[in-house]
């Protein structure tokens, strides 16, 4: 990855990381709609150049956004999984189906981060994958996010 590439992605992943502490906060205020629209525009950021919003990707697409060059952004995806786990925790009493959305986005970044040798993964990324598990209603997405990490 060229050098420009490389800060560039470091700078997004500080950034995100910066909101995440942000998101924490207003989701301890109790400040939700505000803390969704910081994060859906975190969102529109990284699918600028993509013509759907990120919670109407595919899982497939996804995981698209993350390669670069074949490579695949792991550590920026760990990043957005943990902005995708806190916007499912708001969502899950207004919008079920949204939040089950953001709950398969996370764990199908984790799933793939932790297949990423070159990145070092958080010690507590299993728990989060197992959590994530018990929270997917359908069986049938494990399976599609087991075949697109192998």
């Amino acid at each position: 990855m060229a050098f420009f590439q490389q800060d560039f992605v470091l700078r997004q992943i500080k950034r995100l990381t910066q909101l995440l502490e942000q998101i924490i906060f207003k989701k301890n205020q109790k400040q939700y709609d505000q803390a969704i629209e910081q994060i859906q525009n975190a969102f529109q950021q990284l699918t600028k150049d993509h013509p759907k919003k990120f919670s109407e990707l595919s899982l497939a697409e996804t995981q698209n956004i993350f390669k670069r060059d074949q490579d695949f952004e792991a550590d920026l995806a760990l990043a957005v999984a943990d902005l995708l786990i806190e916007e499912g925790e708001m969502l899950r009493k207004k919008h079920y189906s949204r939040s089950q959305k953001c709950y398969l986005q996370a764990l199908l970044l984790y799933k793939k981060a932790q297949l990423t040798t070159e990145t070092p993964v958080p010690l507590n990324i299993q728990q989060k994958i197992t959590r994530l598990k018990s929270e997917i209603q359908d069986p049938a997405h494990l399976g599609t996010i087991n075949e697109l990490v192998t």
